[in-house]
């Protein structure tokens, strides 16, 4: 049977490749087609007359492939990349400021707190730190998603999978929130399992950040099913595919700190009803976020003109996400901090020399992962100096692995196994201070009295 091979333009993830065969193999007279990322090309073989580059960029011009029988010149593209990093760093440096602002320490939650306030939570992740991996994980497949649910449907079709993904997250998490809330605090994800998930998740988002960039070393790598399979998934109709919904349900065991509040919240009510309440609600709160980002991706990617360009925004953000989320759970920059200060003399972890006991007032609390600062609540007084010693237990991680108490001790101090964190200050003002971690998540109120 005789073979030929044509070179395409305009593949950009391994469902393409699946799309390209399963469209060719019903042209009359194709028996084999075996299309490769890597390579930009397709091999087929046929048995009657092969189709001409006109009838094959005819059937193909929808979804924004082009075939030649001669490779396609290399393009300069590094225009492409100057304006599309300008439009990542905007992006970045909004979601940066919103991280800064700690808005969740305007927010006090405890198990007894009302359940409209752990939706606003949600809300408040959803564009933080579940932006960042979470987010990022949207954005690395939606492009995926894009391709199996139809590039020409409608909006609703392409939005789709982003709806099962959140319907996923709101199924694993509520189910979660009331076996919390049952076994009380027998049950948690532990933490050595979440790092390695981050770590694994972290990995596949790189790689379809870079392909999305472009660099086609990157290309030979499938992030995807087989396609015996996959080209099962694809000739399905769109409302056949959960790939998305299996995808969301996992999404419960890549906790940011935020989830890590509101898990802690469900464990400590000791309701079923009531934790999956509380869980609910706050992935309901992280869903408006994550469909937004779907939406925007679904609406750039439609467009071919836009596509392009979105996906290097996408790119070039997902690397950031994913250098974030890697810092944020193993505390990279506070290492690599804490070694300079070690070096040059400096120590920001407590104060090299003791104030007299009756000058000051002494706090304590001791840190351990399962129930976090125990006790999380103190009242002292405006203008006499306060010690603050904090006894870690167990190491913390993820963003939940520092301590701070911004207004009064503004510098995140590491929370390791083994150390007394000591803080002082003296509080000029009256007020009610929240004890966060350095992305602002509440974890305790230290009260200001005169």
């Amino acid at each position: 049977m005789p073979k030929h091979a044509y070179y395409i333009k305009g593949m950009h993830c391994a469902s393409c490749e699946v799309l390209i065969e399963k469209e060719l193999l019903e042209i009359s007279g194709i028996a084999f087609a075996d299309a490769s990322l890597a390579r930009g090309a397709v091999n087929i073989e046929y048995s009657e007359e092969k189709p001409s580059i006109d009838k094959l960029n005819k059937i193909f011009k929808k979804s924004g492939y082009v075939f030649s029988e001669q490779p396609f010149k290399e393009q300069n593209k590094n225009n492409g990349y100057l304006g599309s990093l300008v439009v990542a760093l905007l992006v970045i440096g909004a979601f940066l400021a919103i991280a800064k602002l700690g808005l969740a320490s305007f927010i006090s939650l405890n198990s007894q707190s009302s359940l409209p306030a752990f939706f606003i939570f949600g809300l408040i992740a959803g564009v933080s730190s579940c932006a960042a991996l979470i987010g990022g994980l949207v954005l690395s497949l939606s492009k995926q998603w894009i391709e199996d649910y139809g590039k020409n449907g409608t909006l609703f079709e392409r939005i789709k999978p982003h709806f099962l993904f959140n319907l996923g997250r709101i199924i694993s998490f509520s189910l979660l929130g009331a076996l919390l809330g049952f076994l009380g605090e027998k049950f948690r994800i532990s933490s050595s399992v979440t790092s390695v998930l981050v770590l694994f998740v972290s990995a596949i988002m790189l790689l379809l950040a870079l392909q999305m960039l472009g660099i086609k070393a990157f290309n030979r790598f499938r992030v995807a099913l087989p396609k015996r399979l996959s080209g099962r998934f694809i000739k399905e109709k769109p409302g056949g595919k959960t790939a998305p919904l299996v995808i969301g349900f996992l999404t419960f065991l890549l906790p940011c700190g935020f989830t890590v509040v509101a898990e802690g919240a469900a464990v400590l009510s000791g309701s079923p009803a009531r934790g999956l309440m509380i869980l609910f609600l706050f992935v309901l709160g992280t869903m408006l976020p994550l469909l937004a980002i779907g939406f925007s991706s679904a609406k750039f990617l439609s467009n071919q003109h836009l596509s392009e360009k979105f996906l290097k925004v996408a790119g070039i953000l997902i690397i950031f996400f994913v250098i974030y989320n890697i810092n944020f759970q193993f505390g990279i920059g506070r290492y690599i901090s804490e070694n300079w200060q070690g070096k040059t003399g400096i120590n920001n972890s407590q104060s090299k020399t003791e104030a007299p006991a009756k000058n000051r007032q002494l706090i304590k609390a001791v840190y351990t992962g399962l129930a976090d600062i125990q006790p999380n609540s103190f009242v002292v007084k405006k203008g006499q100096l306060v010690r603050f010693e904090v006894e870690v237990k167990d190491n913390g991680y993820g963003c939940m692995s520092t301590i701070m108490i911004p207004g009064l001790w503004d510098r995140p101090l590491a929370l390791r196994k083994g150390k007394t964190l000591i803080m002082e200050f003296t509080p000029g003002k009256t007020g009610s201070y929240e004890i966060t971690c350095a992305m602002g998540v509440p974890r305790g109120i230290l009260e200001v009295i005169n």
